[in-house]
């Protein structure tokens, strides 16, 4: 027997299976982890396949329990986990058989039709070990995330948010009544307004209403174009990451993306907003730190003594992260929508750092120009600019 094995072989610990699907996945890893390193204490290393076997048992209503080293057996009991050291033997293996074929007429209906219901639980739909439809969270051989009610492998019912395994969407009351609906049309115009699937996986994905009030929250398309411009969420938690409005005027206040460029050596894409690319994953990413657009009136010279005239015009401070480990290159261009200015005497000056684009002051350009080209962002590298 290992050393300090007997110190552990009365430990037994449990975890609610009803407080843990609400943690999303990096929590739940943690709990299971934590849990395993209190009851092995220091007579095994938990391993990351220690953890996945626990996680699969717990979304998998096929399997009620598995037996990890030392005989520890982890089996769910209703909406408990339960975590116990056992002995296995085979004593009154041979009754138990006798006893069990008296019934075998009986449990064999019963099974068939258990094991028939059972086919259609936890679904992997794209092969990656992880259940996507159907989900059974307690092992009660009853689905309770992502219901799919018409057999077409599409989110019916009780449907989450970005994989989050929590009902969200079509929720079933206890009555039977559903609240925070799909694809709610608010004004009767025919396009939807709230919680509106705009993809082919079922998913709600744009205007969403997180908690069910009736009011859009996240991934908010703020012009119609069903792509979300306002409070994006990336990473499922129900909090917004980028493009923050955080006094519901429709516009950024918070983390404000201007563009992004998602492609390095395919000559790139860019758009206004988050143009429906995944900020978690893109190469490379450009914030606005002060407000993107600038506004100056009835502007003067800076060399201008008279008081009560405006010289000064606020600096445009945005960043160019590289994300990768390889070097990228960007180019840069001046976008002009309108100048009026008839002399040269409108200058501007560009200064950055980590070996960015520098331009000492030049005359503003009145039409399009290109810059630089191929400006260079090391990896894992950020540039400021003025």
């Amino acid at each position: 027997m290992a050393k300090g094995i007997e110190k552990i072989l009365y430990k037994k610990e449990s975890i609610d299976l009803k407080e843990f699907i609400l943690l999303d996945s990096k929590k739940q890893s943690e709990k299971i982890e934590s849990t395993l390193k209190e009851i092995y204490e220091d007579t095994l290393v938990v391993s990351k396949k220690h953890v996945e076997k626990v996680l699969n048992i717990c979304f998998d209503a096929r399997d009620n329990e598995i037996f990890l080293p030392y005989n520890l057996k982890v089996s769910k009991n209703g909406s408990k986990l339960i975590f116990d050291f056992v002995e296995k033997n085979n004593k009154g293996l041979f009754l138990v058989f006798i006893f069990t074929m008296l019934f075998a007429g009986i449990a064999a209906t019963y099974s068939g039709i258990h094991y028939l219901n059972s086919l259609k639980l936890n679904i992997d739909l794209d092969g990656d070990g992880v259940a996507d439809i159907n989900i059974d969270l307690d092992g009660d051989g009853m689905c309770d995330i992502n219901c799919d009610e018409n057999d077409d492998k599409l989110p019916d019912k009780n449907i989450d948010y970005k994989g989050n395994r929590k009902p969200i969407f079509n929720v079933v009351r206890e009555d039977g009544t559903i609240t925070n609906k799909t694809n709610q049309d608010i004004n009767g115009d025919g396009v939807c307004d709230v919680n509106c699937i705009t993809g082919t996986d079922g998913y709600p994905n744009l205007n969403i209403d997180y908690n069910g009030d009736g009011k859009v929250d996240l991934d908010i398309d703020t012009n119609g174009d069903k792509i979300k411009d306002i409070n994006l969420d990336t990473n499922g938690d129900g909090v917004c990451d980028i493009n923050c409005d955080d006094n519901d005027d429709g516009k950024c206040d918070r983390n404000c993306i201007n563009i992004t460029i998602s492609d390095n050596g395919n000559g790139g894409s860019s758009s206004s907003g988050d143009g429906g690319l995944d900020f978690s994953t893109a190469s490379l990413i450009i914030i606005f730190a002060s407000e993107n657009t600038i506004n100056a009136e009835n502007i003067f010279p800076d060399d201008q003594t008279n008081q009560g005239v405006n010289t000064k015009i606020p600096d445009l401070v945005f960043t160019v992260e590289n994300t990768t480990d390889e070097i990228i290159y960007y180019d840069m261009k001046w976008l002009v929508k309108e100048n009026t200015f008839e002399t040269d005497n409108f200058w501007y000056k560009v200064t950055s750092d980590n070996n960015g684009y520098l331009q000492d002051w030049t005359t503003t350009p009145k039409k399009d120009i290109l810059i630089k080209s191929k400006v260079a962002v090391a990896a894992k590298t950020k540039q400021t600019y003025k």
